[in-house]
């Protein structure tokens, strides 16, 4: 069966799917980033989506292998036996081959092309099975070139070992506190025999939403493990609320699989027909609900918060950006309950109760101010909360939907008022929730 007639068939399959079984109101899902490795054969992935890690040295696991980017010859690397191609056939190809007892192998990532925070996350794989390998779809934060690991986070989708066998599968979370042997994962078994390996492919996949991932195969509506923060150890930090990049590979020995063996197949081949990632539209983070207490960050200035003026009361007052202090003037109570359009939020401070963001007079301009004042459920009070490709959320009120909550001239001064203004994709007009 061909790419494009596996694709129609998926497709038939997913409409059935939605007919026969209830489906969340918020499962609504866009496809916002994508690889679907449609290259001519031997060509390498591609350069606005991928970059590459590269060497050898253990990687921090005593592993084997040395890792080569696409068409390079330096030693043990060869462009005429390269580690990383798309095969001609809708697939990509990370290949690990041993010559003359030293180990090659690819790690390509999305680090610096793209990055992102929540959604739906998923790739459609096959992977080798013998001793010694160990290939991962994963995660890790965009901090880690400043705080490190594990307290950027890392999130595996998917990783096998042999001890496994062939049929099963680990997701996990590392991050301070619990990383290493200490990650907080499960383990899946496919049912009916299913195995790795086999010709069907198999779909690894996260939905993640603020202070939530779920974990699946094949089927994004049963996931098989949940995690949150109440799952991680007391007194840790939950370090999966800020912008990721992807990660694919395929690993030879260290302390995880253990050493490869005569039996190890050589070369050994992970091929990937695609990776997507889908946003939640109506709202939700992705998929997730966002109701409760939240701060809300500016993403071109990510040590300030939107904060109420004075900690004041009154119909007018002012909405801003203010260095981080952690009172309840920077504390939002998210709710899409009885909120008109469907899926949208109302967005009241915690203090005092009753008192909603709102765009002055119902203004649709650009440069319109946004203030607090009593809630009505209005348009100008109902917000759509939309997943953005780089990070953040968009905030756009349902009185204007394609204009944007903006920090007023990019600024990072504190009280910098809000306003609304076209949606451009800023990061001034993108805000992380928390």
């Amino acid at each position: 069966m061909s790419k494009k007639e596996r694709l129609s068939f998926a497709f038939v399959l997913i409409v059935l799917s939605l007919l026969a079984a209830p489906q969340p109101a918020d499962a609504q899902w866009t496809l916002t980033w994508s690889d679907e490795f449609n290259g001519p054969s031997g060509a390498a992935p591609d350069a606005s989506k991928w970059n590459y890690d590269t060497g050898g040295g253990g990687w921090g696991n005593n592993e084997l292998q040395v890792y080569c980017a696409p068409g390079s010859n330096a030693a043990p690397c060869s462009s005429a036996n390269t580690n990383i191609f798309q095969n001609g056939a809708g697939q990509l190809v990370i290949r690990a081959r041993n010559s003359g007892g030293t180990w090659t192998s690819g790690r390509m990532k999305t680090q610096g092309k793209a990055s992102f925070q929540y959604g739906r996350i998923e790739a459609r794989m096959r992977l080798p099975i013998g001793a010694g390998l160990w290939p991962a779809f994963w995660m890790l934060g965009t901090d880690i070139t400043s705080v490190g690991w594990p307290q950027c986070g890392e999130q595996d989708i998917m990783e096998w070992v042999p001890q496994y066998g062939p049929s099963t599968t680990s997701s996990a979370l590392h991050g301070p506190g619990y990383s290493g042997g200490g990650n907080i994962g499960r383990s899946f078994t496919f049912p009916n025999g299913g195995r790795v390996d086999d010709g069907n492919y198999h779909v690894y996949g996260v939905i993640w939403a603020p202070n939530r991932m779920d974990f699946y195969r094949d089927n994004p509506n049963t996931p098989f493990f949940t995690v949150t923060p109440s799952n991680i150890p007391a007194g840790t930090q939950w370090v999966f609320n800020h912008p990721f990049f992807l990660i694919m590979n395929l690993a030879i020995g260290g302390n995880f699989p253990g050493p490869p063996n005569a039996s190890t197949p050589n070369p050994a081949q992970v091929f990937v027909d695609w990776v997507r990632v889908y946003q939640g539209s109506g709202g939700g983070g992705g998929g997730g609900n966002l109701n409760g207490i939240h701060t809300v960050t500016p993403q071109h200035a990510t040590s300030k918060r939107m904060d109420l003026n004075a900690a004041q009361t009154f119909n007018g007052n002012k909405v801003q950006i203010w260095t981080a202090n952690g009172t309840a003037a920077q504390n939002w109570n998210f709710s899409n309950v009885n909120v008109v359009p469907a899926g949208n939020y109302n967005i009241a401070s915690q203090i005092g109760g009753g008192w909603c963001l709102d765009v002055a007079g119902a203004g649709t301009a650009n440069g319109t101010r946004v203030q607090i004042w009593q809630c009505n459920g209005t348009n100008a009070q109902s917000w759509r909360v939309v997943p953005h490709s780089a990070g953040g959320f968009e905030l756009r009120p349902a009185n204007a939907p394609n204009s944007c909550l903006d920090v007023t001239g990019v600024s990072t001064t504190d009280g910098t008022q809000l306003q609304i203004w076209t949606c451009g994709g800023g990061a001034n007009q993108r805000w992380g929730i928390n």
